[in-house]
């Protein structure tokens, strides 16, 4: 079976629950979700770039459980809710 025959035999996946991101940003103050918002839009190379484990160690002492591969993904695009 050829590559083009498998794609289209595949179908998408069902959609699944969004990304742990979605819920911390349906809580937090208008605020604060620009800011997170601006903080993860920061691109590789700038120097005021913060680390995936630095958002994710700041949202946990605001209460938020989002792993640092949460927001890494996130980030990316690559998550459930492809937010980009």
């Amino acid at each position: 079976m050829s590559i083009a025959d498998r794609l289209g035999e595949e179908r998408p996946a069902r959609p699944g629950k969004p990304c742990g991101m979605v819920a911390v940003f349906s809580v937090l103050s208008d605020r604060d979700a620009e800011a997170l918002r601006r903080t993860l839009d920061v691109p590789v190379g700038d120097p005021q770039r913060l680390s995936a484990r630095q958002i994710s160690s700041i949202l946990e002492l605001e209460g938020h459980s989002v792993s640092l591969k949460t927001v890494e993904a996130h980030r990316k695009g690559a998550c459930r809710c492809d937010s980009r």
